[in-house]
């Protein structure tokens, strides 16, 4: 990240220089007073300029993953020395991949240290060792799925009256109560942007393909994560990734339900509302390419 914005600038800087040894020499042929309209034009474009490398620097892996995104392409690496079998448990983290436009099929991400850093931070946390194996095992043992069977039953209900009453015999713990009842919302609200999007056929499908994936992805994805920041050895990284590869065939068994199960289980984690149909378009093409990765491994 750092060298992409030092580059950009750099050239920047070289423009500026150039047009600056122009100005001088044009200046000696023919000496003009700069006007004040001048001054402004200048001002205007240098501060326009810093807002530019701002954005960049903040929005450089949206940018990148949009950029992947249209263009259709996924990132792999050619000489990678693993095996099929761990080619394919890597792959388990292709949406999650494809959306930071990481390398699908090694161990390696590819994301460099700073935006690692501000994925580690700002979406999980993460800051040492302890803290990362924390949310790995968060991930292994409860993640998102583990309201999913009481979601499905109170889809069935509909009544809010009804679903409040349900999870308050359904649970123990107030935090339960409230993650569970977050997640229902979710659900009613994402059902028809999922069914628009052709994730699902009805509710039935929904109960079907359940959320797993979206647990087992992410997992995958950030033990990888982990592995490349020096926060797991090379024994753990595989412990997480076999566990996720056990979560994920627990009851999926196609690449395409498993896509369709990522999106399922983001949309109980997030509502619909957040870039829903880019992530959504990362799984079909995930699916769907005769060019995707997945296409050349058995789930």
């Amino acid at each position: 990240m750092k060298k992409k914005t030092t580059a950009i600038i750099v050239m920047m800087l070289c423009l500026t220089t150039q047009y600056a040894e122009a100005f001088k020499i044009t200046a000696k042929k023919a000496p003009v007073p700069e006007s004040d309209d001048n001054t402004t034009l200048w001002f205007i474009l240098a501060f326009g300029g810093v807002i530019l490398l701002i954005f960049l620097y903040n929005n450089w892996s949206k940018i990148k993953s949009f950029f992947s995104f249209i263009s259709g392409s996924f990132r792999v690496d050619k000489s990678t020395d693993l095996s099929e079998e761990q080619q394919r448990k890597i792959l388990l983290s292709g949406v999650f991949s494809a959306q930071k436009g990481a390398f699908m099929n090694v161990v390696k991400t590819g994301i460099d240290r700073g935006d690692r850093q501000g994925i580690f931070v700002k979406g999980w946390g993460i800051t040492d060792k302890e803290s990362a194996l924390d949310k790995l095992e968060y991930l292994k043992l409860k993640g998102t799925r583990r309201y999913f069977r009481q979601v499905v039953e109170f889809l069935k209900l509909k009544n809010k009256q009804d679903i409040q009453q349900y999870i308050s015999s359904s649970f123990e713990e107030e935090e339960d109560m409230c993650n569970c009842w977050e997640q229902v919302q979710f659900a009613f609200e994402s059902i028809g942007p999922l069914l628009k999007e052709g994730m699902i056929k009805d509710e039935a499908d929904f109960a079907r393909i359940g959320a797993d994936a979206w647990d087992a992805g992410r997992l995958v994805f950030m033990a990888r994560l982990c592995r490349e920041h020096d926060y797991i050895d090379d024994e753990t990284i595989w412990k997480y990734i076999d566990a996720a590869d056990e979560i994920a065939h627990h009851s999926l068994t196609s690449w395409e339900d498993f896509g369709k199960s990522y999106i399922i289980g983001r949309c109980l984690w997030c509502g619909a509302a957040n870039y829903f149909e880019v992530m959504a378009g990362h799984a079909k093409r995930m699916y769907s390419k005769a060019e995707s990765p997945w296409k050349s491994f058995s789930f």
